[in-house]
């Protein structure tokens, strides 16, 4: 693999997030496999420290390594934790050997006034690190030459554009497709990227070492995507068409893109004042006919439970994307986590069906949310798709989709004007598979549909005595789970590696390409390693478990928890305790999981 990684360290609203993206896009438009992170975003409006970062490689990446080869320097906190709360600035993750383009305006603007960058402050470190320093004054000649101080992110583009060997036509391509041939801010930036390509050379900066060998594609179809992007386009395609939702970091991308897609195809989205009342418009938009979804955080998660509780009691199939975050309680809102599991797996008061799906990365996720919408409707309970930050507001290259893969499965759904006792519909029917069928609203012959989340008959009419009791649960919990447990439509585990490895590794979400890389990184130096990738969670895939465990020496499972809740289902539903041969590789500070991270663990 040939890969760089570039870091850009600035101020909330300088424009740090645009120059990244922006240089990642340009990336892939050449051939690379570019992926894009948050490695430092705070919550608060404070115009705290930001950082982004860019990998790109000849082939596909699914997440940070753990050096920088570049780092830009927008201002001091870059380089110090000024802010004296222990914050470990991007300056210490940069290689040995290290580029650092950095501000060497003597004055800067805000949002960055007053953190001008001085590199005597870390003199001994850069030193260290055998960095080599290249100042460039984009600050000032942003304002001297352009009038507009924003415009210094695109002055760096060009700096790095002519040090790393990268065509003009490229940059003016994307500035087309963002700004608009012809416009002001096209030819804007256009000059001051030339401004800043043209200082590079004229400086004779040049990094040959750093320069992958990029070949563009014809007729790439190939995406940047978001995951949380990545999981609304794949709800699409799977025929949703009802979407409630409130904003909640880091789940909020989902409404949004549903906010802006969804009307063209006839559906609807619907912006709840509460998380409470999104899960109930979701059963109310199910309960109508239409496939429904919702998406959410660990705090908006919580409050969900009870509306949870009720669509597994009224045998509603609902869709619930779960986002996690660093909590407990509000938490870190913008860095990663995944502490959520139990309550995914375990929440709402109650027994009732309930199924968990994890995607590894965007592509999966697409397709998973086919399988997602097909399972809800079929055991008519809720499904959750579970993953976190890191994957959900990361960018990935994704190679071409295809939705006509997809096929649409609603269930049991009554199809004669009657499913009648007595001449009534009868929601809960008791069957032998222990699917009742589905009617709604505005069918022939059906005049009543009763939707209770007291326990009730088959008519669905109140009901406190044991004998449906009992017949009721079996249906709505036993049985249905045991054609759950059964069904071939439940994404199975992926495991990378020689089936003879002695090392193993479990884990979901975004730590499957961290933990990739480092099986990789273990063959390179003879030994063997393998990796188990869960994507159903629930029912947990204990057999499948059992003998990847059974097959290995000593396995870790990787997961962004201090309590191990993951190795604690792993323990519960497929293995026991076996303290000697399961351990944890834990991560749980809200910063992302690297394959040295991973390593240096073991």
């Amino acid at each position: 693999m040939r890969s760089i990684q570039v870091c850009g360290a600035g101020r909330a609203g300088d424009g740090t997030n645009t120059n990244i993206s922006m240089l990642g896009q340009v990336l892939k438009d050449l051939g690379a496999w570019a992926f894009v992170w948050r490695e430092e975003v705070y919550s608060n409006i404070q115009t705290r420290d930001t950082a982004f970062g860019l990998r790109a490689a000849d082939v596909p990446v699914y997440g940070p390594d753990d050096e920088f080869d570049i780092l830009e320097a927008f201002d001091q906190g870059a380089f110090v934790d000024w802010t004296g709360e222990g914050r470990v600035p991007p300056l210490a993750r940069l290689r040995k050997g290290g580029i650092v383009l950095y501000d060497s305006s003597p004055r800067l603007e805000y949002p960055n006034a007053g953190h001008e960058v001085r590199p005597e402050q870390v003199e001994a470190e850069l030193k260290a690190r055998e960095a080599r320093l290249f100042g460039l004054p984009m600050g000032r000649m942003a304002k001297e030459q352009f009038g507009n101080y924003i415009v210094r992110g695109t002055i760096a583009l060009g700096v790095l554009a002519h040090m790393l060997g990268l065509p003009e036509e490229a940059f003016a391509r994307r500035f087309v497709r963002i700004f608009g041939e012809g416009s002001d801010l096209f030819r804007l930036n256009l000059e001051a990227f030339r401004a800043g390509l043209e200082y590079a050379r004229a400086e004779g900066w040049e990094l040959p070492d750093l320069r992958l060998p990029l070949t563009p594609r014809e007729d790439d179809e190939r995406q940047l995507l978001l995951g949380n992007e990545a999981v609304a386009l794949g709800s699409i395609v799977a025929g949703c068409r009802f979407y409630a939702g409130y904003p909640i970091t880091p789940a909020s991308e989902v409404l949004e893109y549903m906010a802006e897609k969804l009307p063209s195809v006839g559906g609807v989205v619907v912006q709840a004042d509460s998380e409470m009342a999104a899960a109930h418009h979701v059963i109310g938009g199910s309960v109508a006919g239409a496939r429904a979804m919702t998406a959410t955080s660990g705090p908006g998660f919580s409050l969900m439970q009870e509306a949870i509780s009720a669509a597994g009691m009224t045998e509603t199939p609902v869709v619930i994307v779960v986002s996690q975050r660093g909590g407990p309680a509000t938490g870190l809102p913008t860095k990663v986590g995944q502490e959520d599991l139990n309550e995914t797996v375990f929440g709402g008061h109650g027994d009732f069906a309930r199924i968990v799906l994890a995607p590894t990365e965007p592509e999966d996720a697409f397709y998973m949310m086919e399988k997602a919408f097909n399972l809800a409707d079929r055991y008519q309970c809720p499904v959750f798709v579970i993953y976190d930050q890191m994957f959900a507001q990361s960018t990935y290259t994704t190679p071409p989709l295809n939705p006509s893969r997809f096929t649409i499965d609603r269930g049991k759904v009554v199809a004669a004007p009657a499913n009648g006792h007595n001449g009534r519909y009868r929601r809960y029917a008791l069957t032998e598979d222990g699917i009742s069928p589905r009617a709604f609203p505005g069918m022939p012959g059906i005049h009543t549909i009763y939707v209770n989340t007291n326990e009730h008959t088959e008519e669905g009419y109140i009901t406190e005595e044991m004998v449906v009791r009992k017949a009721m649960v079996e249906k709505r919990v036993v049985k249905r789970m045991q054609l759950i447990v059964r069904d071939r439509d439940l994404p199975s585990p992926v495991v990378h590696g020689p089936a003879d490895a002695p090392i193993g590794f479990i884990g979901y979400g975004s730590v499957y390409g961290p933990v990739l890389e480092a099986v990789q990184r273990l063959a390179e130096k003879g030994q063997k390693a393998k990796f188990m990738a869960l994507r159903t969670i629930w029912p947990f895939p204990g057999r499948e478990v059992r003998r990847f465990v059974d097959s290995c020496r000593v396995v870790y499972v990787v997961e962004y928890s201090a309590t191990a809740q993951l190795k604690g289902l792993v323990q519960r539903e497929a293995t026991g305790p076996m303290p000697r041969k399961l351990r944890s590789v834990l991560r749980y500070d809200g910063r992302p999981m690297t394959p040295g991270y991973v390593l240096q663990s073991l």
